[in-house]
C-alpha cells in the first residue's frame, strides 16, 4: 500500500494521468493522495473514484477551461504570430486584465465544479491532502480532507493553484496563493501522518528529486524522460503526448525499465559484458581503427579505452554500467531513425528495428584518427557520426 505524491505544474498535470495507469495497470494500491495545485486537482478526482474522468478533462484540455479567454488568440500569443491588428486587440485585453486587477478564472471553478465531487471525496478510503499558502496569516496551509470545513474542499483546491496573475478572491474572508510557492511536492504531508511507502510523481524533467526522510520504507520516483511543455501550454496534443509519456515512465521506474528515451526490458549487466566478449577480432579491429587504437590486445583496449570513450561522447556517468552504454548506443541510432517512443523494446527487438531501417542511417568512412584522444574538442556532428560508426560495427556490421 503506497502513498502517492503529486507535483504541481499548471498544464503538465497531463502527465500525472499516465503515471497513475501504469499505477493501476501494475496493481499497486493507493491509500493516501497529497498533492500541490494541479496535483491537488488530479488528486482530488483519483480519490474520488473518478480517474476516467479526470482523463477525459486532460484529453479535451484547452486554455478557455482554465481562464476566460479565446483559444486561438492564446495560441497567437503564444506564436508571436501577430499583425498590427492582433497588437492593437492584445492591448485593449491586457488593459482589461489589469483594470480587473488579474485574470478571470471563472471557467477554472466551473471546471472544478463538473470535475470534483466533494461528497465522494469525504465518503472515499483513500486519504487527501492539499497545500496551499495562507497570504492573510503568512502561513503554508497543509491540510487534509477530515480538518477542511465541509462545503469547501473546492476552495482548498482552488487556493491551491490560485496563481498571483488570477483576478484578487478571497476565500472565507481569506487571501491564499498556489501552494507551490511552499512545497511543490508534498511527500513530507504522508511521512509526517505515517505513510512510508511512497510514489512521487514529478512534473520538472531534469531535476533532482532528494528526499530528506530515513523513516520512508520505499520511495518510487516517476519522473518526465522528455520534455512536456510549460506550466500554461493547456493544448491537447502536447498533453495527449504527457499522458502517453507519464504511463511509460511509470512502467519504467515501476517495472524497472532501462533507457533514457526510448523503453527497454532490463537484461542486466552481464548479458552485455558477455556480448561485448563476443565481439570477433574482425568488429574489434575496427573498433580499435576507428579510435586510432594501437593496443595489440583488442579485447583489453575494448574496455579499458574504447568503451569509457563511448561514454564520455553519450555523456553517461561514471557509474554507468555496459548495460547503459549499449542501450544509449542503440537509442542514438532510434533518435536518428525516429523509431516510436511508446513501446518497450527488447535489446534483440531495437537491433532488428534498426537492421530493417539500417539504409536510412548514414554510412561514415572517416576514422577521425589522431582527433579521438580529445573527446571533448570534437563537434556534434563528429560526436554523432563515431557513434553512428560504433553501431555499424558493433550491430550492423556494414563498414
Amino acid at each position: 500500500m503506497y502513498g502517492l505524491v503529486l507535483e504541481g505544474g499548471g498544464a503538465k498535470g497531463s502527465y500525472h494521468v499516465g503515471a497513475y495507469e501504469a499505477i493501476l495497470e501494475c496493481g499497486l494500491e493507493i491509500v493516501a493522495i497529497s498533492g500541490t495545485s494541479i496535483g491537488a486537482l488530479n488528486g482530488a478526482m483519483i480519490v474520488q473514484g473518478d480517474f476516467g474522468l479526470c482523463r477525459e478533462l486532460w484529453e479535451d484540455i484547452c486554455y478557455s477551461k482554465i481562464v476566460n479567454a479565446d483559444d486561438e488568440d492564446i495560441k497567437r500569443l503564444r506564436q508571436l504570430k501577430l499583425n498590427i491588428e492582433d497588437i492593437r486587440h492584445f492591448g485593449m485585453k491586457l488593459k482589461d486584465v489589469i483594470s480587473d486587477r488579474g485574470f478571470d478564472i471563472t471557467p477554472f471553478k466551473n471546471m472544478l465544479n463538473r470535475y470534483v465531487d466533494e461528497d465522494k471525496i469525504r465518503k472515499s478510503n483513500i486519504d487527501f491532502g492539499i497545500v496551499t499558502v495562507n497570504l492573510t496569516d503568512f502561513r503554508a496551509a497543509e491540510i487534509f480532507k477530515d480538518d477542511i470545513p465541509e462545503g469547501m474542499i473546492k476552495d482548498y483546491l482552488l487556493a491551491s493553484a490560485f496563481l498571483p496573475v488570477f483576478k484578487n478572491e478571497r476565500i472565507a474572508g481569506k487571501h491564499y496563493i498556489d501552494g507551490g510557492l511552499y512545497d511543490n511536492l508534498p511527500y513530507r504531508m504522508l511521512s509526517n501522518k505515517g505513510y512510508k511507502k511512497l510514489i512521487l510523481v514529478r512534473t520538472h524533467p531534469g531535476e533532482e528529486t532528494l528526499i530528506q526522510d530515513e523513516s520512508l520504507e520505499e520511495v518510487i520516483i516517476i519522473t518526465p524522460s522528455d520534455a512536456i511543455g510549460r506550466s500554461f501550454t493547456y493544448e491537447k496534443d502536447i498533453c495527449r503526448r504527457n499522458i502517453k509519456l507519464g504511463y511509460y515512465d511509470g512502467l519504467k521506474a515501476i517495472k524497472g525499465y532501462v533507457g533514457n528515451h526510448y523503453y527497454f526490458y532490463s537484461k542486466g549487466d552481464k548479458f552485455y559484458t558477455d556480448y561485448l566478449m563476443g565481439l570477433d577480432d574482425k568488429k574489434l579491429d575496427r573498433l580499435s581503427d576507428l579510435f586510432n587504437i594501437s593496443n595489440s590486445n583488442k579485447r583489453r583496449a575494448l574496455f579499458e579505452e574504447i568503451i569509457p570513450k563511448v561514454s564520455t561522447i553519450l555523456n553517461l556517468g561514471r557509474e554507468s554500467n555496459y548495460e547503459d552504454i549499449v542501450i544509449g548506443l542503440l537509442e542514438r541510432v532510434a533518435g536518428q531513425l525516429k523509431l516510436e517512443k511508446f513501446r518497450v523494446y527488447s535489446f534483440e527487438e531495437m537491433c532488428d528495428e534498426i537492421k530493417g531501417l539500417e539504409s536510412n542511417i548514414p554510412s561514415y568512412k572517416d576514422r577521425f584518427n589522431g582527433i579521438l584522444g580529445k573527446i571533448e574538442s570534437l563537434s556534434l556532428k563528429n560526436k554523432e557520426e563515431i557513434l553512428t560508426q560504433v553501431v555499424d560495427i558493433m550491430f550492423l556490421d556494414r563498414i
